[in-house]
């Protein structure tokens, strides 16, 4: 008849209590990952929706200078050099790109505006942040500089 002495089951239960410290204390790393991914990646969300703002408003910005510039009799706009400046916190650089057509007697001038927002340091670190927006408008003239269509 075997019996177990109490001097052989001594140590058991640190093996036991260390192995939940190591379980627990590895389940609490994988939440703080997961916790920080969702953040950093919620906050880049919200830089690429106020990147593309940023984009937008330079387009539209150049549009409103088209369109602004078209009278009857008045020089056609011409699209200015690109130079990149600062919005909101974002580096902005609009590119005009203009080409006259013929059709029906008609000139068509189709614009083509490339705005590009950008912010958060180097390409590829992990704030950086770029949205583009391409934009198209056409005018008519009846010649060149003359009566709107």
């Amino acid at each position: 008849m075997s019996t177990m002495r109490p001097e052989c089951q001594r140590g058991f239960a640190i093996v036991s209590a260390l192995f939940i410290v190591v379980a627990l204390a590895s389940l609490g790393a994988a939440m703080m990952y997961f916790s920080t991914t969702q953040h950093i990646t919620g906050l880049q969300d919200l830089q690429g929706s106020r990147a593309l703002a940023a984009a937008r408003t330079g387009s539209d910005w150049v549009v409103a200078n088209i369109m602004g510039s078209e009278s009857d009799n008045a020089p056609q706009y011409a699209c200015p050099a690109v130079s990149p400046f600062t919005f909101a916190g974002f580096t902005l650089t609009v590119g005009c790109t203009h080409s006259t057509h013929d059709e029906e007697g008609h000139r068509i001038r189709v614009y083509v505006i490339a705005a590009t927002a950008s912010a958060g340091g180097a390409v590829g670190s992990l704030s950086y942040v770029e949205r583009r927006v391409d934009t198209v408008v056409a005018t008519c003239r009846l010649s060149d500089n003359g009566l709107l269509c």
